[in-house]
């Protein structure tokens, strides 16, 4: 009884599973020499396992180590750009490391402020309007300032609000198109304290009065006040 031959799609098949579990578990060059250590022992239990009355064609072996060289190429590949991810991941974090003293234009709610000073912002209307109004509350719940706008387009809206004393504050947006309500997001601006780098890779500042909030989700970026 003759024993079942192992076809070249199998041997495909197989390799590129040994490379998607290679690169999973480490990337790294030692993946590579597995890889080529299996697709060797692959072959030899191809010729041990042929028909002899029907040998393998020479030319699948060299079908099979074409296969080879390509995943073996697309290995080396997914090391490298691994590799150039994680030095652009360094790069960014050092470069936001520059963040640290400067204003920052952030999404919240609420602000608390250490000191006496004014308070810079930005409404993002996500359709036109023909009434916005800001409404900005202390800690209290009392009513500290207003600003309305008339017909404004899609897009951002820039304010300034005087000076108001140390303390927290929260802001209430309200726009709306003939009676119907139009989404907006609110901004406030103010200084980064300190950049982190949480297990989840994402890179977040810690923000005077605000908090923590992702990099990506600032607006604007200036001089420190």
């Amino acid at each position: 009884m003759s024993l079942p031959q192992v076809s070249s799609l199998d041997t495909a098949r197989s390799i590129s599973q040994s490379l998607d579990d290679n690169i999973a578990g480490n990337g790294t060059a030692s993946g590579g020499m597995q890889l080529r250590n299996e697709f060797l022992q692959m072959m030899v239990a191809q010729l041990q396992n042929q028909d002899p009355t029907n040998p393998l064609d020479g030319s699948q072996y060299v079908t099979q180590l074409a296969q080879f060289s390509m995943v073996e190429g697309v290995e080396q590949l997914k090391v490298l750009q691994q590799k150039s991810i994680a030095m652009m991941d360094t790069q960014q974090v050092l470069q936001s490391t520059d963040l640290i003293g400067r204003d920052v234009m952030v999404p919240t709610a609420s602000l608390k402020q250490g000191a006496e000073k004014a308070i810079r912002g930005q409404i993002e209307l996500g359709g036109a309007a023909d009434q916005v109004e800001l409404k900005v509350f202390d800690q209290h719940g009392t009513l500290v300032a207003t600003r309305n706008w008339g017909e404004s387009k899609a897009g951002g809206i820039d304010y300034d609000l005087p000076v108001l004393p140390a303390g927290e504050y929260s802001f209430e947006v309200k726009a709306s198109l003939a009676g119907s309500k139009v989404q907006s997001k609110h901004y406030v601006s103010s200084t980064v304290d300190r950049v982190t780098l949480p297990g989840t890779g994402d890179i977040m500042l810690e923000v005077a009065g605000v908090g923590e909030v992702p990099l990506f989700s600032a607006i604007q970026f200036g001089k420190s006040a």
